[in-house]
């Protein structure tokens, strides 16, 4: 039977977190599941004060991380409203930050209890040396849907999705309409964000914030949008089976490429970096001493050229 959270009623079990120099105070209000109970994933919202920062780290499982209010960065990209980060275990991102003039509030799911992050710089090197790690992320901008005629659209995100059940759909429904989510039994269960309106459960209305969560051994979760409608997303863990590293994406032929063994970065030398002001065609040797990969910030000395 799926499970219906809503912040609501959630916030009884909220908690504040001073950093230790006693400078910065998060906010978390823990929605699902606990750490050392294997029978439910994580989930829990977060909001970062202007300027926090978390340092690079790593979770030894499956994690998404929604973006719900305010901006940031994750590693040096620009995160906003409606962006959306993926990674699998033992992959490193970071630093993950808010603006000094915004703060962050961010929805993390974990398809199952972890071990907590992990910012230790030595236990961050020891991932390369770790049999099968397979790691990968991804960071995407996510847009809600129009509607037009129908009663609801249902638009997937193919940068968040994979042949092993990972999947992202955004989703817009009108007031009263319904529609069935993707199959969980695909992947390692899924969850719908409402994040604006409300959905109807067991004739009740779950206003948004309300997280649905529905296991793999489940049948797909109707959604009855509210009186005022409905838009969120929905999200898929993938089977948790081995999985090779990402492809190199704008890589061509005869063309050297280079990846980062913490996160699997790949830095192609035909396509470069302009947004970094790494030209086109800019040699590795030529990249500058002191870049460092933009998804978790290991230095040059973390990679190793992956084609010839």
């Amino acid at each position: 039977m799926a499970t219906v959270i809503a912040y609501d009623d959630a916030k009884v079990n909220q908690r504040t977190r001073t950093s230790s120099d006693g400078k910065s105070v998060n906010v978390a209000t823990p929605l699902l599941g606990r750490r050392g109970d294997p029978s439910l994933p994580l989930a829990s919202l977060a909001t970062f004060p202007p300027g926090r920062v978390s340092t690079p780290h790593f979770h030894d499982v499956p994690q998404f991380q929604i973006m719900l209010d305010g901006r940031g960065k994750m590693g040096r990209r620009d995160i906003k409203t409606n962006s959306v980060h993926f990674s699998r275990p033992n992959t490193p991102y970071g630093p993950f930050t808010s603006t000094d003039d915004s703060s962050l509030t961010c929805l993390i799911i974990r398809s199952r209890p972890d071990t907590g992050a992990q910012h230790d710089p030595d236990a961050i090197a020891q991932l390369s040396r770790m049999p099968d790690r397979n790691p990968w992320q991804f960071t995407h901008d996510v847009s809600v849907p129009e509607l037009g005629s129908a009663n609801f659209a249902m638009q997937a995100v193919p940068e968040l999705c994979d042949a092993h059940g990972l999947a992202t759909y955004a989703l817009r429904m009108k007031p009263g309409a319904t529609v069935l989510t993707p199959d969980p039994s695909v992947g390692e269960g899924l969850f719908v964000v409402v994040q604006k309106g409300s959905l109807i459960h067991e004739n009740k209305e779950a206003k948004a914030l309300t997280l649905v969560h529905v296991s793999t051994g489940e049948r797909a979760f109707e959604i009855r949008a509210g009186s005022a409608g409905m838009e969120g997303l929905i999200v898929r863990f993938p089977n948790p089976v081995t999985q090779s590293a990402s492809s190199v994406k704008g890589a061509q032929p005869g063309a050297k490429s280079w990846q980062c063994m913490l996160c699997a970065f790949a830095y192609n030398e035909a396509t470069g970096l302009p947004e970094e002001g790494i030209a086109p065609g800019t040699r590795w040797e030529d990249v500058p001493a002191d870049w460092t990969c933009p998804d978790c910030a290991a230095d040059k000395s973390g990679f190793e050229q992956i084609n010839s």
